[in-house]
């Protein structure tokens, strides 16, 4: 229920206010109302559809019984069959962007012989990357995951089935999408052993649930492990050197060149400059312009003399480097840290506020050591009402994603747009961003807040900003307004513009 979830969800709004019969398709029941919410949306006219996880296939027959169908799935590569489709797109990130460069050659030099879906067989929910080593590769699944199944005759599923570095045995017990139970087995940790499941004749796909105990590896390695499954194989697939490559080397089957599921999308609709110039340069699409909605009605600063404090705030998930979109809190909380230990801030504080996920509580705590005995609070899984109010009492916001990285190279782990800079400015939070991707379509350097490229300039701005009261409450104002150009309103009024433009009105 993040930023995504509602820019889709406000799609989703605009389109039943403006009389149209719309469903917002999922696969689990989060709840309307629960979602409605979360995200401060008006969800009365509109249908939440649970579609279960059997694969891209069941969700593209799905597609076809609408008259307009919106991807809004991050890295979704879904070819669609309604009689108008459309992609919103968060940012093209490849499909091998997570293997280093000597495998990424590989893929570009094999992977056109090697590539076949293996089986046909589709992961769905609940598994973690592959992983493994030269002679078997394999997937660990989280306790509970979903596998989908296609269409066909009457068969035999195979897999090989261990638990490498758990401490004991597991029960793995599999069920067909029914419930019914097909197999149950125990899986030991010292080896891999084969399971062999006879499945009856499939006129349409159908999926399993792989349910088992959990075990956690370690502090340094979080996350609840199930079993690991590896030579996934459904009986009547051929077994030549090809196929023996895809189940061993999974991830020779992944094309970043393979763009014909773009071909029944008639606009992809980005949701910054910054996304949609990689869009073209990675598709080779122009894509149309709209910005995230931003809750800007719901963060204003207070009107009470002396509310803003002298403190400094930065909002995002805690996510160590490499591991995903990292923010860089721990490089802020550093440089934060130099700052005061050479006696240039004052009596100003550091507020770090963001989500923790379990794989992330190693980094969470290597924040927290680099934050011990400076003027900083952490804040994890924060309320929103927390958020707010310490938006609403903070005087600068600072934002950091992307320092250190190439944007070349890895031009995903940038703030693709940076909603959260957009929410601090409509509280009077005076930005001082990095100068990189969608934070310069926000923050007018000089005008709104400030931009930095090196943590020489963030200390520069920073107490340039905290040194003039005038100045300050200057740029604050301006901050406020600039950050009504992106309210709800803003991008309901750009929809419509898009939706006349391509007929759909």
């Amino acid at each position: 229920m993040g930023g995504g979830e509602r820019h889709s969800g406000m799609l989703a709004q605009v389109l039943a206010a403006s009389g149209h019969e719309v469903d917002l398709v999922a696969h689990d029941d989060v709840g309307k109302e629960i979602l409605a919410d979360h995200l401060g949306l008006d969800l009365k006219n509109v249908n939440l559809r649970v579609v279960p996880d059997e694969g891209a296939e069941r969700i593209a027959a799905v597609s076809a019984e609408y008259d307009l169908f919106v991807n809004a799935t991050y890295m979704s590569r879904l070819a669609p069959r309604a009689a108008h489709n459309l992609y919103l797109c968060f940012f093209p990130t490849p499909p091998d962007h997570d293997l280093g460069a000597l495998r990424q050659l590989v893929v570009r030099l094999l992977g056109g012989w090697v590539r076949r879906p293996v089986g046909g067989l589709d992961h769905g929910v609940g598994w973690f990357p592959g992983e493994g080593g030269r002679r078997r590769s394999y997937t660990w699944t989280s306790g509970n995951a979903w596998l989908a199944v296609p269409p066909g005759p009457a068969s035999t599923l195979r897999l090989d089935l261990g638990r490498p570095g758990a401490p004991e045995p597991a029960e793995l017990a599999v069920y067909d999408g029914d419930g019914a139970e097909l197999a149950r087995v125990t899986v030991q940790p010292d080896r891999f052993e084969r399971l062999r499941i006879e499945l009856p004749e499939r006129a349409e796909g159908s999926r399993l649930r792989l349910a088992s105990g959990t075990f956690v590896p370690g502090p340094d390695d979080p996350r609840r492990l199930g079993v690991a499954v590896s030579r996934l194989r459904l009986s009547g697939q051929a077994t030549g050197p090809r196929e023996l490559l895809a189940e061993r080397l999974p991830w020779l089957l992944r094309d970043p060149r393979a763009l014909d599921w773009l071909e029944p999308y008639e606009r992809v609709l980005a949701n910054s400059e910054y996304t949609r110039g990689w869009i073209r340069r990675y598709w080779d699409v122009d894509a149309d312009l709209l910005f995230p909605p931003i809750r800007v009605h719901e963060l204003r600063p207070p009107t009470t003399p002396g509310s803003k404090r002298r403190q400094i705030i930065t909002v995002g998930r805690f996510i160590a480097r490499g591991q995903g979109h990292s923010k860089k809190q721990l490089e802020m909380v550093e440089a934060f840290g130099a700052m005061v230990r050479a006696g240039r801030m004052g009596d100003w504080k550091l507020h770090v506020v963001g989500g923790v996920e379990d794989a992330q509580l190693p980094y969470f705590e290597q924040v927290r050591a680099a934050a011990d005995g400076l003027p900083v609070e952490l804040h994890a899984n924060a309320p929103r009402p927390l958020v707010e109010q310490l938006l609403a009492s903070s005087s600068v916001f600072w934002s950091a994603t992307g320092y250190g990285e190439d944007e070349r190279k890895a031009p995903w782990t940038f703030e693709h747009f940076g909603m959260t800079t957009v929410e601090a400015m409509s509280a009077g939070c005076v930005p001082v961003v990095i100068d990189k991707a969608g934070q310069r379509e926000i923050v007018r350097d000089g005008v709104d807040g400030f931009h930095w490229s090196t943590l020489a300039e963030l200390e520069a701005r920073t107490r340039q900003v905290a040194d003039d009261e005038p100045l300050r409450e200057r740029l604050a104002g301006a901050a406020i307004a600039r950050a009504a150009d992106f309210s709800d309103g803003a991008f309901a009024a750009r929809w419509a513009e898009i939706a006349a433009r391509l007929g759909l009105a």
